[in-house]
C-alpha cells in the first residue's frame, strides 16, 4: 500500500517538477505591439508574471500599485528596452502598468509612449528583457503604421529589430517564421501543465501502445478542428469559460479512471474533450497574433508543434505506464493517481470559476 501511494505521488510530483520548470520559460502569451502615428510610437507590452518573479519577486500585484516599487520597474524597463529613431533613443514615457488575464496566463500588461521630434520613418527596437531569468522567453512583435503591418518574433538571439516604415522590408522568410511557430507549438503543450494532466489521465488506463495511439489521435483530430475554427474566427468563444471547461474534462477523465478499466471507447470521449482543448490552444495563439500573409501556414505549423510535444510528453510517460502494468497493484495505484489529479483539477475548476 505505501509502494502504491508513493508511487501515485512521484507520478505527479515528477509531472508537476517538469511542468514547474517549463512555466519558467513558457513564451506562449509574450508580446510586443507597436502603434505608429505620425511622430509617436504607442507601444504595448505583455510579460508572463513567471518571467518576471526571479526579477521582482511574486508579489507582482502589490508591486505594480506601489509608486516606489513601479519606479523600480520602470527603471528596468529604461535599462532593457530601446527605440532608436536616426541613430538616437527616443524618451520613454510610462503611460500604464497593471496585471492583467490573458487566457490561463497572468502577466503584467505594460502601455510605454515613444515621442520622436519629426515623423517616423525608420527605427531600431532593442529589447533586452528577462533573458537574464527566462533564457527562452520569447515576445511576438506586432508593428502597426496604418496600412503597414510588420510581424517577427524576438528571442535571445533577435533582440535587435530594424522597422521601416517607408519601405517593403523584406519580411522573415517563410521557413523561418513557421519554424518558430512549430517551436511555439511545442512549447505551448510542454507548458501546458492542464493539457499534459489531461494527456496523463487519458492514457492511465491503456493497456497497450496501440490503445494509447488511438487516443492521442483522437485528441489531435479534435483540438486541430476547433484550433483553425478559432483561430480564423470562425466560431468566437469565451476563455474564461474554455480554461474552466478544461479543467472540467480533467476531472471527468480521472474519475472515470476509477470505475473504466479498458480504453475500448476512450478515443472517442477524446476526441469530443479535444475540441475544448482546441478552443485553448486556439485562445493562446490568438494573443501573440497570427502572420496575415501566411496564416494558414502558422496555424498548421503551430498544430504540428503541439503533436511533436505531446508524442515527446507520451515516449517519455508510456513506456513506464506500460512497465508498471505488469505489476499486480497498478490498478489501486492508477485509482490514487487518478483522485490525486481529481482533487487538483477540481481546484483549478473552482479557481478558473
Amino acid at each position: 500500500m505505501i509502494r502504491r501511494s508513493f508511487l501515485s505521488l512521484f507520478i505527479i510530483l515528477l509531472f508537476f517538477g517538469t511542468a514547474t520548470t517549463s512555466l519558467a520559460h513558457s513564451i506562449n502569451m509574450n508580446y510586443s505591439d507597436l502603434n505608429i502615428e505620425g511622430n509617436e510610437i504607442l507601444y504595448d507590452l505583455f510579460i508572463e508574471q513567471t518571467d518576471l518573479f526571479p526579477q521582482f519577486g511574486t508579489d507582482l500585484d502589490n508591486l505594480v500599485n506601489d509608486e516606489l516599487a513601479s519606479q523600480k520597474i520602470e527603471s528596468y524597463l529604461q535599462k532593457g528596452l530601446r527605440i532608436d529613431a536616426d541613430s538616437k533613443p527616443l524618451t520613454m514615457e510610462l503611460v500604464s502598468m497593471n496585471m492583467a488575464q490573458k487566457g490561463a496566463v497572468r502577466g503584467m500588461e505594460i502601455q510605454l509612449a515613444f515621442i520622436a521630434d519629426e515623423e517616423i520613418e525608420q527605427f531600431n527596437l532593442h529589447y533586452d528583457l528577462v533573458f537574464d531569468d527566462a533564457p527562452a522567453h520569447t515576445s511576438v512583435l506586432m508593428v502597426h503604421a496604418g496600412e503597414y503591418f510588420q510581424q517577427d518574433m524576438i528571442d535571445s538571439t533577435n533582440r535587435d529589430i530594424l522597422i521601416n516604415l517607408s519601405q517593403d522590408l523584406p519580411q522573415p522568410e517563410i521557413g523561418s517564421v513557421l519554424w518558430k511557430y512549430f517551436v511555439l507549438g511545442i512549447e505551448h503543450i510542454l507548458t501546458g501543465y492542464d493539457h499534459l494532466l489531461f494527456l496523463l489521465s487519458l492514457v492511465l488506463i491503456a493497456s497497450r501502445f496501440k490503445d494509447a495511439l488511438k487516443i492521442v489521435t483522437a485528441f489531435t483530430i479534435g483540438h486541430s478542428i476547433t484550433l483553425i475554427l478559432v483561430a480564423t474566427d470562425r466560431i468566437q468563444v469565451s476563455s474564461h469559460w474554455v480554461e474552466a471547461l478544461i479543467a472540467l474534462t480533467i476531472c471527468y477523465v480521472a474519475v472515470e479512471n476509477m470505475f473504466v478499466q479498458k480504453a475500448k471507447w476512450r478515443w472517442l470521449l477524446t476526441a469530443l474533450f479535444g475540441l475544448i482543448h482546441g478552443m485553448g490552444f486556439a485562445g493562446a495563439l490568438a494573443e501573440t497574433g497570427l502572420p496575415k500573409s501566411n496564416l494558414i501556414g502558422s496555424l498548421l505549423t503551430f498544430n504540428l508543434g503541439v503533436e511533436a510535444g505531446q508524442l515527446m510528453f507520451l515516449c517519455l510517460l508510456l513506456p513506464v505506464l506500460l512497465w508498471l502494468r505488469r505489476f499486480p497493484w497498478y490498478r489501486k495505484m492508477m485509482i490514487s493517481t487518478s483522485c490525486l489529479i481529481f482533487v487538483l483539477a477540481f481546484y483549478w475548476l473552482i479557481q478558473r470559476l
